[in-house]
């Protein structure tokens, strides 16, 4: 029987909610779409998805797999090899943070010149809510992390944080809904404010192909 001043016993908690498969403590920012609602080519999506930096960076530990070609269920980590060059990248520890208009992406390395992991930083200028961007974003020539690193590996680590950040996108907004054709959402824009990343669904817009 519980002394005095203990906690009360609470009722086991159910499960957890999930987005692309990966459990998140909240998932009541995302809003798929009304399936009877049909979006013409190029029109967006009701609901802005305001994604907590949290449950983003969680859900990203999962899409990067894609990204770095890994099977699943085997190790999250990968080799990068570039001549003589070898670098370990250990994705199973991306880290996602929010700030307005940046979205910073850490990715924990490791190489033959270290003595332990270092944590490289590829700081991403998006839109924001008031000053959207589309997909358009701006980064620095050289991330953040141990020059040993950086000299080598500068322009992969960018174009790495930037493909992952654009997937876990596509990822959310095609989970959200389809469009008039059947077709997936994509997105129109990513963007972020403190502690949230924003990311706009939209119906693809109509391409048409002529011959010369």
């Amino acid at each position: 029987m519980p002394g005095p001043g203990s906690s009360k016993p609470t009722a086991a908690e159910g499960p957890q909610p999930t987005v692309l498969g990966v459990a998140i403590r909240d998932d009541s920012w995302f809003r798929r779409v009304d399936p009877r609602l049909e979006l013409d080519p190029g029109a967006r999506a009701p609901d802005l998805l305001k994604v907590p930096a949290d449950g983003a960076q969680r859900i990203l530990r999962q899409t990067v797999r894609l990204v770095a070609d890994i099977p699943r269920g085997s190790s999250p980590d990968v080799v990068w090899v570039d001549g003589a060059n070898e670098l370990l990248v250990r994705t199973g520890g991306i880290g996602l943070s929010c700030l307005t208009g940046l979205v910073t992406v850490t990715l924990p390395v490791t190489c033959d010149q270290l003595r332990e992991d270092a944590a490289t930083q590829v700081p991403l200028g998006v839109g924001a809510a008031d000053a959207p961007s589309g997909l358009v974003m701006s980064t620095l020539a050289r991330p953040v992390g141990p020059d040993v690193v950086l000299d080598a590996w500068s322009t992969a680590l960018i174009a790495f944080a930037w493909e992952a950040v654009v997937h876990l996108a596509q990822q959310l907004c095609a989970a959200a809904g389809k469009d008039a054709s059947g077709r997936a959402l994509v997105p129109a824009s990513i963007a972020a404010e403190r502690g949230v990343l924003l990311i706009q669904p939209m119906a693809r817009h109509r391409i048409a192909w002529s011959r010369p």
